[in-house]
């Protein structure tokens, strides 16, 4: 196996949340006509703590529905809906034509639609973009797994002729209620009330106008099954709701500070969450990572923008004070940072320190100090006291982990570069001899570098 390890430059972790399974509301906004309304949401997180209202969750009452725009009716079963009747279930969900999550839901909203029409169940899916952008994709046919007629084939036109048109979005979705609600109040309501960051999402109101499941479309089956026939167990499924609606909440508010680089803000939003989870060491181990994270984040982005001296100087200070594990963590990347930024002497000093911390294991400085050696067999001028430090910082290595066959193969290569041949055969001799369970490649470019330095050595 060739020693390939990743480029020096550090990729600064975003609060967000993500899943292939859903698209990011933000999305929604970006793509959004222009003049559209201003999402609610964004003056809700600048309010103060005090006067925020709360989440829209399981057991709350279903907002009242106020969509422009009906587009189709289940084939004329049901009428436009603003309240909930009692006895009845809905299924409302968020969704657009953009969001390819989305429009693969809809094959089975359409099937559960069928299904649960004489139950009193009545599906209604919302997008908040122009009637003429939901009319225009309606006309598209349906996606299909379903591979087209072989061109070649010898009864390829009569079997073109005898395929059935392919059907459209809009056939598709008769099933059930698409509509579309262009000023976005509905999605206030309930997307942003309740923390949801991603299409498409569902919210079943239950026979009482009260919520009793949100998710993804495509976990319906089982939820709406139970609540339709009363067995629906809305207590439980809120314990287990609820401490993910306030993660969401949580990280959502947090990123909003972050984007504004109210980077004290943030840790005020988690110092509040540490005193609420009290008792919950889990949930407070989760709030102490993502308070490092906020705390090193502005001090990467200083850095990065060229603010090298006052950045080292605050990344210092955040070091001083961190726990073992986030000091080791940071003072690797402080290295790679000071290496990027070309002040060689203060990596070389800063690789040591690496080396020697106990919390960094022996094969995390080997890829460090072969990084440096790659980068030093091809430029003649790269700087010897980083070269320097990066043979010591391999000796430690070694001396952490002394039958390491990857540390003996690296350490040889700095010695052979320092001038130092008797020793490195010595020590290239006793890589082979300890190279275990590399692959048969690795052992052939260990064994190859072997026979290249005996070759220097008879040629002497």
């Amino acid at each position: 196996m060739s020693k390939r390890f990743e480029s020096w430059m550090l990729g600064l972790a975003a609060i967000a949340i993500s899943s292939s399974a859903f698209c990011p509301v933000a999305a929604a906004q970006a793509k959004s006509p222009q003049g559209k309304k201003a999402p609610a949401k964004a003056a809700a997180e600048d309010a103060p703590a005090a006067a925020e209202t709360p989440l829209l969750t399981i057991g709350s009452k279903a907002p009242a529905l106020d969509i422009e725009h009906w587009i189709s009716d289940g084939n004329g079963k049901f009428k436009p809906v603003t309240r909930f009747a009692p006895g009845r279930v809905y299924v409302i969900e968020f969704w657009a034509t953009w969001c390819g999550p989305c429009i693969a839901s809809m094959p089975h909203l359409a099937e559960m639609q069928t299904k649960y029409a004489k139950q009193g169940v009545q599906i209604i899916s919302i997008s908040d973009e122009d009637l003429e952008t939901i009319q225009a994709f309606l006309k598209t046919p349906v996606r299909s797994a379903q591979p087209d007629a072989d061109p070649d084939a010898k009864d390829a036109k009569k079997e073109k002729a005898e395929k059935p048109p392919k059907q459209t979005y809009a056939q598709l979705t008769s099933a059930y209620c698409l509509t579309t609600d262009p000023d976005a109040s509905v999605g206030t309501d309930y997307m942003e009330a309740a923390a949801q960051n991603g299409i498409p999402t569902s919210f079943i109101v239950g026979k009482t106008g009260q919520i009793e499941w949100i998710g993804h479309p495509m976990g319906l089956d089982e939820p709406l099954e139970q609540i339709v026939a009363d067995k629906w167990d809305r207590a439980a499924f809120l314990v287990k709701f609820k401490k993910e609606q306030d993660h969401d909440s949580l990280m959502a508010k947090l990123a909003s500070k972050m984007r504004k680089g109210d980077t004290k803000g943030a840790l005020t939003i988690l110092a509040e969450a540490k005193k609420k989870a009290d008792g919950d060491a889990a949930t407070i181990q989760m709030l102490e990572k993502l308070e490092f994270q906020v705390r090193v984040t502005p001090v990467f982005a200083k850095i990065e923008e060229g603010d090298l001296k006052q950045g080292m100087a605050e990344l210092d200070e955040i070091i001083s004070t961190a726990t073992p594990e986030q000091k080791s963590e940071l003072t690797m990347i402080k290295f790679k940072l000071l290496v990027e930024s070309e002040e060689f002497d203060a990596a070389a000093r800063s690789l040591l320190a690496v080396a020697d911390d106990k919390n960094v294991d022996a094969d995390s400085i080997n890829e460090l100090t072969w990084q440096i050696y790659e980068v030093a067999k091809d430029d003649a001028k790269f700087s010897p006291a980083l070269v320097a430090a990066a043979a010591q910082a391999t000796e430690k290595a070694l001396t952490k982990s002394p039958k390491n066959g990857m540390i003996m193969d690296t350490l040889a290569h700095f010695l052979h570069y320092q001038g130092k041949l008797d020793r490195a055969i010595e020590l290239q001799t006793q890589a082979i001899e300890n190279a275990g369970d590399l692959s048969d490649e690795g052992k052939a470019e260990m064994a190859a570098f072997l026979k290249s330095l005996k070759k220097e050595k008879g040629g002497k």
